[in-house]
C-alpha cells in the first residue's frame, strides 16, 4: 500500500482535505510579525529594554544556568511564593503565566462565550479585539477623542447587560494614558452590578507609578495583569502573571499548559525581584530620556504627548509626512513606528525611550532629517 500523500500546499484543493476552523476564526485575518532587524539596525520601536543589564546582573543569571535548568521541567513554586509575598497575596489568589499576554488570552478563553460583549478602548492593544473574535464575542469600542481623552459618562454607559468583560490597558496601549482612579473605581462597580468581570493589563508598570494590584482584595470582579517584558526588560523570555480572586485564578489555571513558564524565564525573574534596583534606576534612565527627547522635539517645532509608559508620540504631521520620516529614520538605522490609523494618533510617530545618551543621539538625527 502506498504511504498517503499529503496534498501539495500550492494547490488550493488541499482545503478538501482538512476540517474546518471553529466559525469564530472564518474571518479573523492575522498577519505574520516581520523578524526584528536589532542586528543592524537601532530598534525604537517594540518598547523594549534599550540598554543592556549590568555585567554584574548578567554575570549572576550566567553562573545560575547548568545543565539541569535546561534537562528538568521547569519548577514555578518558589518564583510563585515570592511574588505573593511582594505583593501581599494569598498563593490561591496568582497565576504565573508566559508573558501578560497569555494571561489576557486565558480570561477570554475563561469568561467571555459566544455572543458576549466585551468593552475596550480605541485605540488600544491589537489582541484584546483579537480575542473577542476567536472566542465569538463582540468588541464594543471606546473612542479617544483628538486630545487622547475618553468619554466616562459614554464608557460606563456601554457597560450594560450583555457585557461579560471590560478589558483596560492602564496605562493604555497605543496612547499612553491614563485613566485614574476615580474612573477605574466607577467602572469596576458598574461592572459589578450586571456581573462583569474587569482585567486591567498593566504592562506598563511601574513607568506609570499607578495600580490597582491591592484592590483585588476588595474587588471580587477584578483581575490585574502583569508582565516582565517593559521595565523588567525580560521580553525575550515571555513571562508575567495574573492576580484576582481566589474562584477567578482557579479558572484561569484550568486553561493553563502544563510547564507554561520556562526555567531560564523563571531564574531571570528571580533575579529581577532579587535586585529591584535594576527595575528601577532604568525606569529612571527612561523618565530623563523622555524629558530630554521631549525638551528636543520641541525646539523643532514638534509636540511630545504626554506618556506614562516607555514610548512617546511625536506629533509630527504639520511638517512631514509621517510614513516618509520613518523611512527617512529607517535609512539612518533607525526604526520607529507610525501610529495607528486613529484621528487621535494619525499624524504621529511612536518611539520607544531609553536612556538619555541614546535619545539625544536620535534627537541629533531627527533634528538632521527636520532641517532637509
Amino acid at each position: 500500500m502506498e504511504p498517503m500523500r499529503y496534498p501539495d500546499t500550492e494547490n488550493p484543493s488541499r482545503a478538501h482535505f482538512l476540517p474546518d476552523p471553529v466559525p469564530s476564526l472564518a474571518a479573523l485575518v492575522r498577519v505574520r510579525e516581520p523578524g526584528s532587524e536589532t542586528k543592524t539596525f537601532i530598534g525604537l520601536d517594540h518598547n523594549e529594554r534599550l540598554a543592556p543589564f549590568p555585567d554584574w546582573f548578567v554575570e549572576r543569571i550566567r553562573q545560575s544556568v547548568g545543565s539541569a535548568l535546561l534537562t528538568k521541567y521547569p519548577v514555578q513554586d518558589e518564583l510563585h511564593r515570592r511574588l505573593c509575598r511582594e505583593f501581599e497575596l494569598r498563593e490561591e489568589q496568582l497565576l504565573l503565566t508566559p508573558g501578560s499576554d497569555a494571561a489576557v488570552k486565558a480570561v477570554y478563553q475563561v469568561y467571555v462565550r459566544r455572543g458576549d460583549r466585551i468593552v475596550i478602548l480605541d485605540p488600544t492593544y491589537a489582541m484584546y479585539s483579537v480575542y473577542a473574535q476567536m472566542f465569538g464575542g463582540e468588541a464594543i469600542r471606546i473612542s479617544f477623542d483628538r486630545e487622547l481623552r475618553v468619554d466616562t459618562d459614554f464608557l460606563l454607559s456601554r457597560i450594560s447587560t450583555g457585557v461579560r468583560l471590560v478589558m483596560l490597558a492602564n496605562p493604555n496601549q497605543p496612547t499612553a494614558t491614563l485613566l485614574d482612579e476615580q474612573i477605574l473605581k466607577q467602572v469596576i462597580d458598574r461592572a459589578h452590578e450586571i456581573g462583569a468581570l474587569v482585567a486591567v493589563d498593566e504592562a506598563y508598570y511601574p513607568f506609570s507609578h499607578m495600580t490597582v494590584l491591592p484592590w483585588i482584595r476588595e474587588k471580587v470582579n477584578l483581575v490585574v495583569i502583569r508582565s516582565f517584558s517593559k521595565a523588567a526588560g525580560l521580553a525575550g523570555l515571555r513571562i508575567g502573571f495574573v492576580a484576582g480572586h481566589e474562584e477567578v485564578v482557579q479558572n484561569l489555571y484550568k486553561v493553563r499548559s502544563i510547564y507554561d513558564v520556562n526555567s531560564m524565564a523563571i531564574l531571570c525573574a528571580e533575579q529581577i525581584l532579587s535586585h529591584p534596583e535594576v527595575v528601577d534606576d532604568y525606569v529612571a534612565q527612561v523618565e530623563e530620556g523622555k524629558q530630554l527627547l521631549a525638551a528636543r522635539a520641541a525646539q523643532l517645532g514638534l509636540v511630545a504627548l504626554p506618556t506614562h509608559t516607555n514610548f512617546i508620540f511625536l506629533r509630527v504631521g504639520h511638517r512631514c509626512a509621517p510614513v516618509e520620516l520613518v523611512e527617512r529614520l529607517r535609512d539612518h538605522r533607525y526604526l520607529v513606528k507610525t501610529a495607528p490609523d486613529h484621528p487621535c494618533l494619525v499624524d504621529c510617530i511612536r518611539v520607544t525611550l531609553g536612556p538619555p545618551e541614546l535619545m539625544a543621539a536620535f534627537a541629533d538625527i531627527l533634528e538632521e532629517l527636520m532641517n532637509t
